[in-house]
């Protein structure tokens, strides 16, 4: 199992200046064992501009992973091909536009480890949509769950990465402005729990208000260094 994990925000809905931003959601995951973007907002200027100024090398990463075929998760893609053609992104269903911008998708229906101890939990459909979700198994602590928007239901992907790994050590990402039994369900299994993208602020003042000692702020350019908070 991978020894630590770094999260860093390219894009959030929150704003964080002088970073550029927009609705969207981007996340560099780094490990001692590899590099990989997940998901990449919606314009390539903001990709382009924020990466630059957060320092980030994308000579070093190993893979992409795109949760679903949304602009505000794929549209940065097209400046990731300018810079990487042929980087390898793994996608919930038949590529509809990374092709075309130089990238190599490659389609995971089931689940299946795409890195050292990094596993998609395969297709899951919800609300009309196609999306695959990131686990990360930490040593000693448990999974780090990396959602796009949650179509399919936080709960619902929570509970199966719960089946598949047992611990939950943080869950981050669009939620999708889940009711308040869904983010029960999701304080119920996780340790750590940060609402991001499409969460809402309903979302994100319900978790830090119940579960406080749960809760992780989320914006753009922001760092979470694990296993410490």
């Amino acid at each position: 199992m991978v020894e630590w994990v770094n999260l860093t925000v390219i894009n959030d809905n929150k704003p964080n200046p002088p970073l550029l931003n927009d609705w969207g959601w981007s996340v560099l995951v780094e490990t001692d064992q590899w590099t990989l973007l997940y998901d990449a907002d919606t314009e390539s200027r903001i990709m382009e501009n924020n990466i630059n100024v957060l320092g980030i090398n994308l000579s070093k990463v190993d893979a992409a992973f795109l949760s679903h075929y949304h602009r505000d998760h794929y549209g940065g893609f097209e400046y990731i091909g300018k810079v990487r053609s042929g980087l390898i992104v793994y996608v919930p269903e038949t590529d509809k536009v990374l092709t075309k911008w130089g990238l190599t998708p490659v389609t995971v229906n089931s689940p299946r480890e795409i890195l050292k101890d990094a596993v998609t939990t395969g297709t899951m459909r919800g609300m009309g949509i196609n999306e695959h979700s990131l686990v990360v198994k930490l040593s000693n602590y448990g999974s780090v769950v990396i959602v796009g928007c949650s179509h399919p239901g936080i709960d619902n992907i929570v509970r199966k990465v719960h089946e598949m790994f047992g611990n939950i050590y943080l869950v981050i990402g669009g939620f999708h402005e889940p009711s308040r039994r869904q983010l029960d369900v999701v304080a119920e299994y996780s340790r750590y729990i940060c609402p991001a993208h499409c969460s809402g602020d309903e979302a994100r003042n319900y978790v830090k208000s119940n579960y406080s000692n749960k809760y992780c702020n989320v914006k753009t350019g922001i760092s979470i260094k694990l296993p410490a908070l």
